[in-house]
């Protein structure tokens, strides 16, 4: 099944990239408008949806990074301009010190919060872990944090909805939005730090293992950072009083090892049938080398002196 399925991806590779590039776009911007609940129309919601597709084909990972987040500050704003001054100051930062510098791996932050939606959010720190290296940390970790500070973006919506919005009240309400995020709003996130760091914990142990060059090093990989994320999980929430479902994220972290292994089986896919460049390395090197098919030559037409 997997040689099958190689065979019928290389055939129609650049086809295959295109239509999933547009999905995972899609994808990306459907769960971004939940930003939005019902305040911005479905006709505009829909256009930006579809252009976020288009985006996903035609632009670098620089460049739809910056357009993920110009859409997400546009959803928050439908529901709260204030609230989407303050994501727009958070996007904006994590942008200049991290989404410049590394942009392929700062689509793992966008990622990592779709993955939340699905219920199986560990995939990007033990895949980042893997095919990223330890640059993966970052996205991944913010990622987390992120997700755990979204009950005080709800808060911060309510304090100041977009059928209340004043030019005049807003430095005010901007003030409280600040006086809430670092009083009662890190108050109620004080988990976040530990989950963050099982996020660094489980990129790490997932680049060291996988780059050691052993037999087997990317499975053992996905196992070890798979332990290592539950034992954190666990910490978390027993040290960091964490409101995580015990039983809920282990089964997540399962679920997202199998779904990494099954991306690993599919990895370094060479086609038999034409030139490849292929990357491996040891100890003291890393080898690029370009592959080329044998050709077959019958009998009829070998001749001695070639």
């Amino acid at each position: 099944m997997r040689q099958s399925l190689i065979e019928i991806y290389k055939l129609n590779e650049d086809i295959i990239n295109i239509i999933v590039k547009f999905f995972a776009g899609i994808i990306v911007f459907v769960f971004m408008s939940f930003f939005s609940g019902g305040d911005l129309a479905f006709s505009r919601k829909f256009i930006i949806i579809i252009l976020g597709g288009i985006f996903a084909v035609i632009s670098s990972p620089a460049v739809f990074l910056v357009v993920s987040a110009i859409a997400m500050v546009v959803f928050i704003a439908s529901v709260s301009i204030e609230a989407a001054m303050v994501a727009f100051v958070f996007l904006f930062l994590l942008y200049v010190f991290y989404g410049r510098i590394f942009p392929e791996e700062s689509l793992l932050f966008i990622a990592m919060l779709v993955c939340f939606k699905l219920k199986v959010p560990y995939i990007i720190p033990i895949l980042g872990g893997i095919y990223f290296g330890i640059s993966a940390v970052v996205p991944a970790s913010a990622a987390m944090f992120t997700n755990q500070i979204y009950p005080v973006f709800e808060e911060l919506v309510k304090m100041a909805p977009v059928s209340k919005f004043s030019v005049s009240s807003m430095p005010d309400t901007l003030f409280n939005m600040y006086t809430y995020i670092f009083s009662e709003g890190l108050e109620s996130v004080s988990g976040s730090f530990y989950v963050s760091v099982t996020m660094v914990l489980t990129v790490v142990s997932a680049w060291a293992i996988s780059s050691t060059h052993i037999n087997y090093d990317k499975e053992i990989a996905i196992i070890v950072s798979g332990v290592i994320t539950i034992l954190g999980m666990f910490l978390a929430v027993i040290v960091g009083e964490s409101g995580f479902s015990v039983i809920g994220f282990s089964i997540s972290v399962i679920i997202s090892a199998v779904f990494v292994y099954l991306i690993r089986t599919f990895d370094d896919m060479p086609d038999y049938r034409r030139t490849e460049k292929v990357k491996f390395q040891d100890k003291n090197y890393i080898y690029y080398v370009k592959a080329v098919p044998k050709i077959k030559v019958s009998n009829n037409d070998y001749r001695g002196d070639d």
